[in-house]
């Protein structure tokens, strides 16, 4: 089915350093969830399809790592899934006989003001602020619920929301002090962003492609951070890219340029090496990796001011890996916040049936990027004091501790340079509306994440961006 010039390897077609030429009906960028789920529905309708992935694995954002002794594995990139709402990836984890761990929310969580001060509170609860504290962050928390629900996902629409930053919003409401430094931890946990570089109306609509802002952070049955897979999230993509034909995935092919004005009815896709002619293009890169790209003629304005406008913030999970679960044992269930950092928050990640004890420290934002500037030693000494602090482990921490796991996505070129999503500053969105980023152009398609309505930023709103961009060239194509 493929030309000789690719040699088969670890079940992948490996391109050589041989100029080439061949026509197909599709191209996939991308061996992400979104791309992996295009290509199969596209092969499943009869048409020819190959997908074009620069790094030399499968899995974009998701990567899963065995731990050094070989027993637990750890998710450098997207690591969470329900059964209620994500409907797609819970299927893609039955279908590949996905050990699931619940998310633990038995015991008290941690809290840490602006001043360092720490306290506890049962999960589910708000925290032990004076009375009038907890009444203005319930509303604030409540307002960002409303409003975001009021918003369609696939078509957010509100000039005066989009007018201003989240941050401008939250003052605009008269959020106190505590009430704007959980606003900012929000903004950080789920994308990395301070609240004044967001746009109100882009971070609400992304709370509400989630379920809301309620049901996007929670940790229980239908939330977003409800199951982790034992063997990692990276069981999808490879169990998808297992299931294609051999050799539709070609690894290490970064593409250099798309060329959609040939005339002669194709899409010319061009790596280092190799040229395809292609019907139809799916591309689910990431919108800043698509810089990477020469596109002729140019992409249409709308689309390029999303490219230019679009950033990543600080994001990175940092895994601390310990002999003992000492947090469960005194009463807390790992989950913690803080509006000073280094860590904005943690969660337990342990996996019981390989005796893993591990707290993910996402290091988000300006403590984030302040936190990356550290030498490897003072990273661990930073957040091992910050542990102790949270859960009371004094002398416990350093002697429990074992190592920390971390990937850095900001250095990833294929990624975009950050994860887990995108987001806008105030004043693209509804200027250029928001189904502009995933409408198709003359043959090219657009998939990933960040284009999804339902789950943006999640495994879930991958896999739904794939079906509809496949859906897309399926009818074109077939009719």
């Amino acid at each position: 089915m493929f030309p000789h010039q690719f040699t088969e390897g670890t079940g992948y077609l490996q391109p050589k350093n041989t100029c080439m030429m061949e026509n197909l009906d599709v191209v996939v960028i991308g061996a992400g969830l979104a791309g992996l789920t295009a290509a199969r529905d596209i092969i499943r309708s009869g048409l020819s399809c190959v997908i074009l992935e620069a790094r030399d694995r499968v899995g974009g954002k998701t990567w899963s790592q065995e731990l050094p002794d070989g027993k637990g594995t750890v998710d450098l990139g997207a690591a969470w899934i329900n059964d209620v709402n994500q409907t797609r990836v819970y299927g893609l984890a039955k279908q590949y006989n996905a050990e699931f761990i619940e998310q633990n929310t038995t015991g008290n969580c941690a809290i840490q003001d602006g001043s360092g001060k720490i306290s506890s509170f049962p999960y589910g609860e708000l925290p032990q602020f004076d009375a009038a504290t907890v009444q203005d962050v319930a509303r604030i928390r409540d307002m960002c619920e409303a409003d975001c629900q009021l918003l369609d996902v696939f078509d957010p629409n509100d000039k005066d929301l989009d007018s201003i930053s989240f941050e401008e919003y939250l003052k605009s409401r008269g959020a106190t002090a505590t009430a704007l430094s959980t606003g900012t931890v929000w903004t950080r946990a789920m994308l990395g962003q301070e609240p004044k570089d967001v746009s109100a109306l882009y971070f609400l609509n992304y709370c509400k492609s989630g379920g809301g802002l309620l049901q996007m952070r929670s940790d229980r049955k239908g939330g977003g951070q409800h199951l982790r897979v034992r063997q990692g999230m990276q069981l999808f993509s490879k169990g998808l890219s297992g299931d294609l034909p051999e050799g539709t995935i070609r690894l290490s092919s970064p593409v250099t340029a798309i060329n959609n004005n040939t005339g002669a009815g194709a899409v010319e896709v061009h790596t280092k090496d190799h040229t395809i002619h292609a019907r139809k293009v799916v591309t689910t890169l990431p919108t800043p990796a698509l810089k990477n790209i020469s596109f002729s003629p140019d992409l249409p304005s709308g689309k390029r001011s999303w490219i230019e406008a679009t950033t990543y913030g600080y994001y990175t999970k940092a895994m601390m890996v310990f002999k003992s679960p000492f947090w469960v044992e005194k009463g807390f269930c790992g989950l913690t916040q803080s509006f000073i950092g280094p860590s904005s928050v943690i969660r337990d990640t342990s996996s019981p049936a390989d005796n893993k004890h591990i707290l993910t420290c996402f290091m988000s934002g300006i403590p984030g990027r302040a936190w990356s500037a550290l030498s490897d030693s003072e990273r661990e000494q930073s957040l091992l004091k910050q542990i102790d602090q949270l859960f009371g482990a004094e002398d416990i921490v350093d002697k429990e501790f074992i190592q920390l796991v971390t990937y850095e996505w900001i250095n990833d070129e294929y990624s975009g340079w950050g994860c887990p999503c995108t987001a806008l500053p105030p004043g693209v969105l509804s200027k250029l509306g928001g189904g502009s980023l995933r409408v198709p152009w003359l043959d090219l398609h657009f998939a990933g994440t960040e284009t999804a309505g339902e789950w943006k930023g999640y495994m879930e709103g991958a896999v739904r961006s794939g079906e509809r961009a496949a859906a897309e060239v399926i009818k074109a194509l077939q009719g």
